[in-house]
Protein backbone atom coordinates (compact mmCIF):
# COMPACT_ATOMS: atom_id res chain seq x y z
CA UNK A 1 0.00 0.00 0.00
CA UNK A 2 1.35 3.41 -0.95
CA UNK A 3 2.01 5.69 1.98
CA UNK A 4 -0.01 8.87 1.62
CA UNK A 5 1.71 12.21 1.85
CA UNK A 6 0.64 15.64 3.02
CA UNK A 7 1.73 17.00 -0.33
CA UNK A 8 -0.44 14.51 -2.23
CA UNK A 9 -3.60 13.88 -0.22
CA UNK A 10 -5.14 10.43 -0.11
CA UNK A 11 -7.56 9.84 -2.98
CA UNK A 12 -9.61 7.36 -0.92
CA UNK A 13 -10.68 8.48 2.53
CA UNK A 14 -9.73 6.23 5.43
CA UNK A 15 -13.05 6.56 7.24
CA UNK A 16 -12.30 3.92 9.88
CA UNK A 17 -9.08 5.73 10.78
CA UNK A 18 -10.93 9.06 10.88
CA UNK A 19 -13.53 7.54 13.22
CA UNK A 20 -10.71 6.22 15.42
CA UNK A 21 -9.48 9.83 15.72
CA UNK A 22 -13.02 10.85 16.69
CA UNK A 23 -12.79 8.25 19.45
CA UNK A 24 -9.38 9.62 20.39
CA UNK A 25 -10.78 13.14 20.74
CA UNK A 26 -13.69 11.85 22.80
CA UNK A 27 -11.28 10.05 25.12
CA UNK A 28 -8.84 12.97 25.31
CA UNK A 29 -11.31 15.78 25.96
CA UNK A 30 -13.38 13.69 28.36
CA UNK A 31 -10.26 13.20 30.46
CA UNK A 32 -9.44 16.92 30.25
CA UNK A 33 -12.88 18.02 31.51
CA UNK A 34 -13.49 15.29 34.14
CA UNK A 35 -12.09 17.28 37.11
CA UNK A 36 -14.66 20.02 36.43
CA UNK A 37 -17.59 17.72 37.24
CA UNK A 38 -15.69 15.73 39.89
CA UNK A 39 -14.08 18.69 41.64
CA UNK A 40 -15.67 18.28 45.06
CA UNK A 41 -15.21 14.50 45.57
CA UNK A 42 -11.60 14.65 44.35
CA UNK A 43 -10.80 17.50 46.73
CA UNK A 44 -12.47 15.72 49.65
CA UNK A 45 -10.76 12.39 49.00
CA UNK A 46 -7.26 13.87 48.56
CA UNK A 47 -7.73 16.33 51.46
CA UNK A 48 -7.05 19.39 49.30
CA UNK A 49 -9.06 22.50 48.47
CA UNK A 50 -11.32 22.78 45.45
CA UNK A 51 -9.05 25.56 44.21
CA UNK A 52 -6.09 23.18 44.26
CA UNK A 53 -8.14 20.57 42.45
CA UNK A 54 -9.00 23.17 39.82
CA UNK A 55 -5.29 23.48 39.04
CA UNK A 56 -5.55 19.99 37.56
CA UNK A 57 -7.35 21.65 34.66
CA UNK A 58 -4.88 24.53 34.48
CA UNK A 59 -1.94 22.09 34.32
CA UNK A 60 -3.40 20.51 31.18
CA UNK A 61 -3.66 23.90 29.46
CA UNK A 62 -0.10 24.95 30.32
CA UNK A 63 1.49 21.76 29.03
CA UNK A 64 -0.78 21.75 25.97
CA UNK A 65 0.56 25.19 24.93
CA UNK A 66 4.19 24.15 25.49
CA UNK A 67 3.76 20.88 23.57
CA UNK A 68 1.89 22.53 20.69
CA UNK A 69 4.85 24.81 20.02
CA UNK A 70 7.52 22.12 20.38
CA UNK A 71 5.96 18.98 18.88
CA UNK A 72 6.59 19.77 15.20
CA UNK A 73 10.29 20.76 15.51
CA UNK A 74 11.27 17.87 17.82
CA UNK A 75 9.40 15.16 15.92
CA UNK A 76 10.47 15.90 12.35
CA UNK A 77 11.71 12.38 11.65
CA UNK A 78 8.98 10.48 13.50
CA UNK A 79 6.03 8.98 11.65
CA UNK A 80 2.79 10.66 12.72
CA UNK A 81 1.11 7.29 13.36
CA UNK A 82 3.78 6.53 15.97
CA UNK A 83 3.16 9.91 17.58
CA UNK A 84 -0.62 9.41 17.71
CA UNK A 85 -0.30 5.95 19.24
CA UNK A 86 2.18 7.32 21.79
CA UNK A 87 -0.30 9.99 22.81
CA UNK A 88 -3.02 7.34 23.22
CA UNK A 89 -0.72 5.36 25.52
CA UNK A 90 -0.03 8.51 27.57
CA UNK A 91 -3.78 9.18 27.94
CA UNK A 92 -4.23 5.68 29.40
CA UNK A 93 -1.26 6.20 31.72
CA UNK A 94 -2.50 9.65 32.80
CA UNK A 95 -6.00 8.47 33.71
CA UNK A 96 -4.62 5.42 35.52
CA UNK A 97 -2.28 7.58 37.62
CA UNK A 98 -5.13 9.89 38.63
CA UNK A 99 -7.36 6.93 39.48
CA UNK A 100 -4.92 5.28 41.90
CA UNK A 101 -3.10 8.19 43.50
CA UNK A 102 -3.55 9.58 47.00
CA UNK A 103 -1.04 12.37 46.34
CA UNK A 104 -1.92 15.80 45.01
CA UNK A 105 1.45 16.10 43.27
CA UNK A 106 1.07 12.76 41.52
CA UNK A 107 -2.39 13.93 40.44
CA UNK A 108 -0.77 17.01 38.86
CA UNK A 109 1.85 14.80 37.20
CA UNK A 110 -0.88 12.73 35.58
CA UNK A 111 -2.62 15.86 34.37
CA UNK A 112 0.63 17.29 32.95
CA UNK A 113 1.02 14.10 30.90
CA UNK A 114 -2.51 14.62 29.59
CA UNK A 115 -1.59 18.20 28.63
CA UNK A 116 1.22 16.83 26.46
CA UNK A 117 -1.34 14.62 24.70
CA UNK A 118 -3.81 17.50 24.20
CA UNK A 119 -1.20 19.83 22.70
CA UNK A 120 0.44 17.15 20.58
CA UNK A 121 -2.74 15.59 19.19
CA UNK A 122 -4.43 18.84 18.19
CA UNK A 123 -1.22 20.13 16.61
CA UNK A 124 -1.12 17.11 14.31
CA UNK A 125 -4.83 16.93 13.50
CA UNK A 126 -4.87 18.99 10.30
CA UNK A 127 -1.75 17.32 8.92
CA UNK A 128 -3.06 13.83 9.70
CA UNK A 129 -6.43 14.53 8.05
CA UNK A 130 -4.59 15.58 4.88
CA UNK A 131 -3.03 12.12 4.89
CA UNK A 132 -6.34 10.35 5.47
CA UNK A 133 -8.76 12.14 3.14
CA UNK A 134 -8.80 13.78 -0.30
CA UNK A 135 -9.16 17.55 -0.33
CA UNK A 136 -12.89 17.50 -1.03
CA UNK A 137 -13.51 15.32 2.05
CA UNK A 138 -11.26 17.23 4.47
CA UNK A 139 -14.01 19.45 6.00
CA UNK A 140 -16.26 16.43 6.53
CA UNK A 141 -13.41 14.45 8.09
CA UNK A 142 -12.57 17.34 10.41
CA UNK A 143 -16.21 17.72 11.39
CA UNK A 144 -16.32 14.04 12.41
CA UNK A 145 -13.16 14.37 14.48
CA UNK A 146 -14.25 17.60 16.19
CA UNK A 147 -17.62 16.06 17.03
CA UNK A 148 -15.64 14.16 19.64
CA UNK A 149 -15.31 17.41 21.61
CA UNK A 150 -19.09 17.74 21.90
CA UNK A 151 -19.54 14.08 22.80
CA UNK A 152 -16.76 14.39 25.38
CA UNK A 153 -18.47 17.41 26.94
CA UNK A 154 -21.64 15.37 27.41
CA UNK A 155 -19.70 12.41 28.83
CA UNK A 156 -17.48 14.41 31.18
CA UNK A 157 -20.06 16.78 32.63
CA UNK A 158 -23.62 15.46 33.24
CA UNK A 159 -22.88 11.78 32.58
CA UNK A 160 -19.66 11.54 34.62
CA UNK A 161 -21.24 13.42 37.49
CA UNK A 162 -24.12 10.92 37.57
CA UNK A 163 -21.87 7.85 37.39
CA UNK A 164 -19.57 9.22 40.09
CA UNK A 165 -22.50 9.23 42.52
CA UNK A 166 -22.96 5.51 41.86
CA UNK A 167 -19.39 4.28 41.41
CA UNK A 168 -17.08 6.91 42.92
CA UNK A 169 -14.80 9.36 41.12
CA UNK A 170 -11.84 6.97 40.86
CA UNK A 171 -13.90 4.47 38.86
CA UNK A 172 -14.69 7.25 36.35
CA UNK A 173 -10.98 7.67 35.64
CA UNK A 174 -10.55 3.88 35.38
CA UNK A 175 -13.35 3.87 32.79
CA UNK A 176 -11.62 6.75 30.98
CA UNK A 177 -8.43 4.66 30.89
CA UNK A 178 -10.41 1.71 29.52
CA UNK A 179 -11.83 3.95 26.80
CA UNK A 180 -8.23 4.88 26.02
CA UNK A 181 -7.33 1.20 25.58
CA UNK A 182 -10.18 0.75 23.08
CA UNK A 183 -9.00 3.87 21.24
CA UNK A 184 -5.39 2.66 21.12
CA UNK A 185 -6.37 -0.72 19.64
CA UNK A 186 -8.67 0.87 17.06
CA UNK A 187 -6.04 3.38 15.97
CA UNK A 188 -3.31 0.74 15.78
CA UNK A 189 -5.49 -1.35 13.46
CA UNK A 190 -7.07 1.37 11.30
CA UNK A 191 -4.40 4.04 10.86
CA UNK A 192 -2.20 3.60 7.78
CA UNK A 193 1.46 4.53 7.86
CA UNK A 194 1.35 8.32 7.81
CA UNK A 195 3.85 10.77 6.38
CA UNK A 196 6.83 12.15 8.28
CA UNK A 197 6.88 15.86 9.07
CA UNK A 198 9.06 18.00 6.82
CA UNK A 199 10.48 21.51 7.22
CA UNK A 200 9.10 21.81 10.75
CA UNK A 201 12.07 23.34 12.55
CA UNK A 202 12.08 26.48 14.69
CA UNK A 203 13.27 28.60 11.76
CA UNK A 204 10.23 27.48 9.78
CA UNK A 205 7.96 28.51 12.66
CA UNK A 206 9.57 31.94 12.80
CA UNK A 207 9.32 32.33 9.01
CA UNK A 208 5.63 31.44 9.06
CA UNK A 209 4.85 34.09 11.67
CA UNK A 210 6.42 36.70 9.39
CA UNK A 211 3.55 36.27 6.94
CA UNK A 212 0.97 39.02 7.69
CA UNK A 213 -2.00 36.94 6.52
CA UNK A 214 -0.95 34.11 8.85
CA UNK A 215 -0.64 36.50 11.81
CA UNK A 216 -4.08 37.95 11.15
CA UNK A 217 -5.45 34.42 10.85
CA UNK A 218 -3.99 33.51 14.24
CA UNK A 219 -5.39 36.73 15.75
CA UNK A 220 -8.78 35.85 14.26
CA UNK A 221 -8.61 32.41 15.91
CA UNK A 222 -7.61 34.02 19.20
CA UNK A 223 -10.54 36.46 19.17
CA UNK A 224 -12.90 33.77 17.85
CA UNK A 225 -12.30 31.41 20.77
CA UNK A 226 -11.99 34.24 23.31
CA UNK A 227 -15.35 35.72 22.35
CA UNK A 228 -17.01 32.35 22.79
CA UNK A 229 -15.30 31.19 25.98
CA UNK A 230 -15.70 34.46 27.86
CA UNK A 231 -19.43 33.64 27.91
CA UNK A 232 -19.25 29.83 27.87
CA UNK A 233 -17.09 29.74 31.02
CA UNK A 234 -19.90 31.48 32.92
CA UNK A 235 -22.83 29.81 31.17
CA UNK A 236 -23.91 27.99 34.31
CA UNK A 237 -24.31 31.20 36.39
CA UNK A 238 -26.37 32.63 33.51
CA UNK A 239 -28.67 29.59 33.44
CA UNK A 240 -29.04 29.59 37.21
CA UNK A 241 -29.27 33.36 37.69
CA UNK A 242 -31.31 34.51 34.69
CA UNK A 243 -33.38 31.41 33.95
CA UNK A 244 -33.56 30.25 37.58
CA UNK A 245 -32.89 26.65 36.51
CA UNK A 246 -31.57 24.18 39.05
CA UNK A 247 -30.73 20.47 39.21
CA UNK A 248 -32.56 18.55 36.45
CA UNK A 249 -33.45 21.61 34.37
CA UNK A 250 -29.83 22.79 34.51
CA UNK A 251 -28.50 19.35 33.53
CA UNK A 252 -30.98 19.07 30.64
CA UNK A 253 -30.03 22.52 29.37
CA UNK A 254 -26.31 21.66 29.43
CA UNK A 255 -27.07 18.34 27.74
CA UNK A 256 -29.06 20.14 25.04
CA UNK A 257 -26.18 22.59 24.60
CA UNK A 258 -23.77 19.69 24.03
CA UNK A 259 -26.10 18.01 21.56
CA UNK A 260 -26.62 21.11 19.38
CA UNK A 261 -22.88 21.84 19.54
CA UNK A 262 -22.27 18.34 18.18
CA UNK A 263 -24.88 18.92 15.47
CA UNK A 264 -23.16 22.17 14.48
CA UNK A 265 -19.87 20.31 14.15
CA UNK A 266 -21.42 17.78 11.75
CA UNK A 267 -23.15 20.49 9.71
CA UNK A 268 -19.82 22.33 9.40
CA UNK A 269 -18.42 19.70 7.07
CA UNK A 270 -21.12 20.42 4.49
CA UNK A 271 -21.46 24.20 4.61
CA UNK A 272 -17.72 24.90 4.71
CA UNK A 273 -17.30 22.88 1.52
CA UNK A 274 -19.93 24.96 -0.25
CA UNK A 275 -18.83 28.45 0.79
CA UNK A 276 -15.86 28.62 3.10
CA UNK A 277 -15.07 32.36 3.17
CA UNK A 278 -18.64 33.55 3.58
CA UNK A 279 -19.40 30.93 6.22
CA UNK A 280 -16.36 31.86 8.34
CA UNK A 281 -17.37 35.52 8.35
CA UNK A 282 -21.10 34.98 8.83
CA UNK A 283 -20.76 32.66 11.85
CA UNK A 284 -18.75 35.31 13.71
CA UNK A 285 -21.32 37.94 12.83
CA UNK A 286 -24.10 35.69 14.17
CA UNK A 287 -22.25 35.08 17.45
CA UNK A 288 -21.68 38.82 17.83
CA UNK A 289 -25.40 39.48 17.35
CA UNK A 290 -26.37 36.69 19.77
CA UNK A 291 -24.04 38.21 22.41
CA UNK A 292 -25.81 41.54 21.99
CA UNK A 293 -29.23 39.90 22.31
CA UNK A 294 -28.05 38.13 25.47
CA UNK A 295 -27.58 41.64 26.85
CA UNK A 296 -30.82 43.30 25.74
CA UNK A 297 -33.47 40.60 26.02
CA UNK A 298 -34.23 38.17 28.86
CA UNK A 299 -37.14 35.78 28.42
CA UNK A 300 -36.89 32.07 29.12
CA UNK A 301 -37.81 30.90 25.61
CA UNK A 302 -35.62 33.53 23.96
CA UNK A 303 -32.69 32.84 26.27
CA UNK A 304 -32.89 29.09 25.70
CA UNK A 305 -32.96 29.71 21.95
CA UNK A 306 -29.88 31.93 22.21
CA UNK A 307 -28.03 29.36 24.33
CA UNK A 308 -28.71 26.61 21.79
CA UNK A 309 -27.82 28.86 18.84
CA UNK A 310 -24.60 29.83 20.64
CA UNK A 311 -23.64 26.16 20.98
CA UNK A 312 -24.69 25.22 17.45
CA UNK A 313 -22.77 28.03 15.70
CA UNK A 314 -19.63 27.51 17.73
CA UNK A 315 -19.59 23.87 16.64
CA UNK A 316 -18.62 25.18 13.20
CA UNK A 317 -15.69 27.33 14.32
CA UNK A 318 -13.03 24.72 15.26
CA UNK A 319 -13.74 22.81 12.04
CA UNK A 320 -13.53 26.06 10.10
CA UNK A 321 -10.11 27.10 11.38
CA UNK A 322 -8.67 23.62 10.90
CA UNK A 323 -10.00 23.68 7.34
CA UNK A 324 -8.32 27.08 6.88
CA UNK A 325 -5.00 25.42 7.71
CA UNK A 326 -5.55 22.57 5.26
CA UNK A 327 -6.43 25.05 2.49
CA UNK A 328 -3.70 27.63 3.04
CA UNK A 329 -0.84 25.83 4.82
CA UNK A 330 -1.13 22.19 3.77
CA UNK A 331 2.65 21.91 3.31
CA UNK A 332 3.25 23.32 6.82
CA UNK A 333 0.21 21.87 8.56
CA UNK A 334 2.17 20.59 11.58
CA UNK A 335 3.63 24.03 12.34
CA UNK A 336 0.35 25.83 11.68
CA UNK A 337 -1.51 23.30 13.81
CA UNK A 338 0.86 23.94 16.70
CA UNK A 339 0.43 27.70 16.42
CA UNK A 340 -3.35 27.24 16.25
CA UNK A 341 -3.42 25.14 19.42
CA UNK A 342 -1.21 27.65 21.24
CA UNK A 343 -3.47 30.54 20.17
CA UNK A 344 -6.62 28.68 21.22
CA UNK A 345 -5.30 27.49 24.59
CA UNK A 346 -3.98 30.96 25.39
CA UNK A 347 -7.27 32.55 24.37
CA UNK A 348 -9.28 30.17 26.57
CA UNK A 349 -7.04 30.81 29.58
CA UNK A 350 -7.10 34.59 29.08
CA UNK A 351 -10.85 34.65 28.44
CA UNK A 352 -11.50 32.78 31.68
CA UNK A 353 -9.24 35.12 33.67
CA UNK A 354 -10.49 38.39 32.17
CA UNK A 355 -14.05 37.09 32.15
CA UNK A 356 -13.78 36.45 35.88
CA UNK A 357 -12.78 40.04 36.55
CA UNK A 358 -15.54 41.40 34.32
CA UNK A 359 -18.09 39.08 35.93
CA UNK A 360 -17.08 40.18 39.44
CA UNK A 361 -17.31 43.90 38.61
CA UNK A 362 -20.02 44.16 35.96
CA UNK A 363 -21.92 40.88 36.09
CA UNK A 364 -23.16 38.82 33.17
CA UNK A 365 -24.09 41.85 31.06
CA UNK A 366 -20.47 42.96 31.12
CA UNK A 367 -19.48 39.57 29.70
CA UNK A 368 -21.97 39.88 26.85
CA UNK A 369 -20.70 43.33 25.86
CA UNK A 370 -17.10 42.11 26.00
CA UNK A 371 -17.96 39.06 23.90
CA UNK A 372 -19.67 41.15 21.21
CA UNK A 373 -16.67 43.49 21.06
CA UNK A 374 -14.23 40.59 20.79
CA UNK A 375 -16.22 39.05 17.94
CA UNK A 376 -16.02 42.36 16.05
CA UNK A 377 -12.22 42.03 16.20
CA UNK A 378 -12.54 38.40 15.06
CA UNK A 379 -14.62 39.47 12.04
CA UNK A 380 -12.14 42.14 10.95
CA UNK A 381 -9.10 39.88 11.43
CA UNK A 382 -10.78 37.09 9.46
CA UNK A 383 -11.60 39.41 6.54
CA UNK A 384 -8.08 40.92 6.55
CA UNK A 385 -6.41 37.49 6.67
CA UNK A 386 -8.45 36.21 3.71
CA UNK A 387 -7.77 39.41 1.76
CA UNK A 388 -4.01 39.34 2.41
CA UNK A 389 -3.85 35.66 1.48
CA UNK A 390 -5.41 36.49 -1.89
CA UNK A 391 -3.01 39.40 -2.46
CA UNK A 392 -0.03 37.24 -1.51
CA UNK A 393 -0.88 34.06 -3.41
CA UNK A 394 -3.48 35.09 -5.97
CA UNK A 395 -5.77 32.37 -4.63
CA UNK A 396 -8.99 32.56 -2.67
CA UNK A 397 -9.26 30.53 0.52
Amino acid sequence: MTVPSSDIPSQTPYWSAILSLFMGVTCLISAEFLPISLLTPIAHDLHITEGQTGQAVTAVGIFAVITSLLIAPISQKINKKTLLLSFSVLVIFSNSIVAITDSYYVLLLGRCLLGICVGGFWSLTSAVVLDLAPTKDVPRALSIIYAGVSVATIISLPFANYLALLLGWRMIFYLAALLGVVTLIWQAISLPQLSVSKNSNFNAIFALTQQPWVCFGLFAMFFSFSGYHIVFTYLRPFIEGKLHFTNNALSLTLLGFGVVNCLGTFVAGFILNKSFRITMIVIHVILCIVAIFFYINHQITADLTKIMLWGFIFGIIPVGWSTWITRTLADRAEIAGGLMVAAIQFSITLAAAIGGMIFDHYGLNGLFIASAAIFIFAIFCTIISFSLFYKTTGNHV
